[in-house]
């Protein structure tokens, strides 16, 4: 009987430890899930941010001076994105910078789109819109205004990107098409500068801040504070856009790159490298047998000079 108490407090005492031990878990696991999601939610959260400043540096509503905030995180983004486009333009240019009159097909494109002139569907191919027919030749001053206006320069620079692009000789081989990896550059000039114009007319509807009894208006304000973070963001992601396209460029450079150092070594390759290091042993084999010849010669030449010639000379007098 003592033994059946004993046997009984024991299986007891294991459930009981396997009981608490599944509820310290579960405390344990729950504890941590919502450390988990809690990290996840502050990583999500800065990710979100990171991805859109102008969200997390909008003006605070209760800011004295509201409108002043605006135009300075405005300012800001607009600086940013002007020093993005600047940056992929020097290192387009390189050393060679690209004068206003070598407009490539692209920017034509492009400024065409800008002006409002109809593009053929043929204009935007990737193939088409680099050789294909101006139909007016742009001027200096046209250009020059186009590419410093602050939201023409997004679409003239995806321009300049797609023109470098359609002159690189790897941009012909079939291996993009081969792996489906090329990119329709008309295709990518065409959107790119659809939406600068959209994105231009939306800011001449927006016009400059409001003034008079509107600025006093906290529903004017706050309005126009949403639609011109709004616009802006969509700037930003525009020049995402372009940043992503200036990437491809340098990735075709690369190929080009490849490709030129390829055919580099197959035409050095024709040098046949064994046939030359016997003709250089053979060759360096003569010299020494020549300059032995004349160390023999300069030898013999003093014998005959020096010795016999002078006795052959008085022999002969006798």
């Amino acid at each position: 009987m003592m033994y059946v108490l004993i046997a009984v407090f024991v299986v007891v005492m294991a459930a009981a430890l396997v009981v608490l031990l599944g509820m310290a878990i579960g405390a344990f696991s729950a504890m941590f899930t919502g450390m988990r999601d809690d990290l996840r939610a502050r990583r999500s959260d800065a990710r979100s941010q990171s991805d859109n400043p102008m969200a997390s540096r909008a003006p605070a509503a209760s800011s004295a001076d509201p409108l002043g905030d605006l135009a300075d995180t405005l300012r800001l983004a607009q600086a940013r994105r002007w020093e993005s486009c600047q940056t992929i333009r020097e290192r387009l240019n390189g050393d060679s910078p690209t004068t206003q009159s070598d407009a490539g097909g692209f920017i034509v494109l492009a400024l065409d789109i800008w002006r409002g002139l109809p593009v053929e569907a043929g204009d935007a191919g990737p193939d088409d819109a680099a050789g294909r027919v101006r139909r007016h030749e742009p001027d200096a001053g046209e250009l020059d205004h186009f590419s410093s206006d602050p939201v023409g320069q997004i679409a003239w620079t995806t321009a300049a990107v797609a023109d470098r692009i359609s002159d690189l000789p790897a941009w012909r081989l079939d291996f993009f098409d081969r792996h489906s990896v090329r990119v329709d550059l008309g295709g990518e000039v065409t959107a790119i500068a659809n939406a600068a114009v959209g994105l231009r007319d939306q800011f001449v509807l927006l016009g400059d801040a409001p003034s008079g009894h509107l600025a006093a208006d906290p529903d004017v304000i706050s309005t126009f504070a949403e639609k011109s973070v709004l616009l802006s963001g969509r700037l930003d992601e525009l020049v995402r856009r372009l940043e992503a396209f200036a990437g491809y460029e340098q990735i075709v450079a690369q190929i080009q790159h490849r490709q030129e150092k390829q055919a580099w070594l197959d035409r050095v390759g024709g040098i046949d490298d064994f046939e030359h290091v016997v003709a250089t042993e053979w060759d360096r084999a003569e010299a020494d047998r020549v300059r032995h010849m004349a160390d023999e010669s300069d030898v013999l030449a003093s014998i005959y000079l020096d010795e016999i010639a002078p006795l052959a000379k008085s022999l002969k007098r006798r």
